[in-house]
């Protein structure tokens, strides 16, 4: 990379909607350089080098260790970014996880500890770099599944009662993304959500949501890089996704 380039770091980003977020990223400009966030550092390094050989690519990457589920995983990942960048432009905290546990308090504290403890812990963690940048941005992926006006309008197709630990999961990450745009938007940052909205990827069975009309993955990543590319500042502590502004 070079010292001009604009250094984003996407959270479980070696597969799904955040390689394809890294992917649309690399594609756009130059100007960007990617830190591959993975839980297995050799998965990230495969995804790396798998984009860094698409004719296509504009920009650079490379792979970094983070598991959001633990605070040694992510404080160490920001020290290492520390010393070799002394900055982070751009925090993407897209990782997150769909819990198939039967057992409900069991999955809702499993989905919690990921979507959005380790949301927090990312960000937490890497404050400091990012306030040491010009660009100061913080993007949280959510999901239309996580709006309570929707959840609760009998015309809504999100009027049902599937999926409560994920869905309450993201409710929590958008009063998160609130927050901290009320917190730090007099310091410069730029605090926005994104929904990827329903996509074919290992997150869910493939086959069961295409079949309910979800899209490709690059599709969900390019709602989500429109973002990061600061396209949507207009919609600063919002989230902004398939059907343009989520309502809460």
């Amino acid at each position: 990379m070079t010292s001009e380039q604009t250094i984003a770091l996407i959270t479980g980003a070696n597969r799904g909607i955040g390689y394809e977020i890294a992917a649309n990223l690399l594609r756009h400009s130059s100007k960007y350089h990617i830190l591959l966030a993975s839980r297995i550092l050799s998965s990230g390094q495969n995804a790396a080098t798998t984009l860094s050989s698409l004719p296509d690519i504009k920009g650079s990457v490379e792979a970094i260790q983070l598991d959001v589920t633990s605070d040694s995983s992510v404080d160490a990942a920001a020290a290492y970014v520390s010393e070799k960048y002394g900055r982070l432009d751009i925090l993407v905290n897209n990782a997150g996880m769909f819990p198939k546990n039967p057992i409900r308090r069991e999955a809702l504290r499993s989905v919690l500890e990921t979507n959005v403890v380790g949301s927090m812990s990312v960000t937490e963690s890497f404050l400091p770099l990012l306030r040491e940048s010009q660009e100061k941005r913080l993007v949280f992926v959510s999901s239309s599944v996580g709006s309570i006006s929707q959840a609760a309008d009998p015309e809504s197709k999100y009027y049902n009662p599937g999926a409560i630990e994920y869905r309450s999961s993201k409710a929590a990450v958008n009063m998160m993304l609130v927050q901290y745009w009320v917190a730090l938007q007099k310091e410069g940052f730029k605090v926005l959500g994104a929904d990827p909205g329903l996509c074919a990827t290992d997150f869910l069975n493939k086959e069961v949501v295409l079949a309910r009309g979800a899209v490709g993955a690059d599709v969900g990543g390019e709602r989500v890089a429109v973002v990061v590319r600061g396209e949507r500042d207009g919609e600063m502590g919002r989230v902004w996704g398939e059907y343009g502004l989520s309502p809460w």
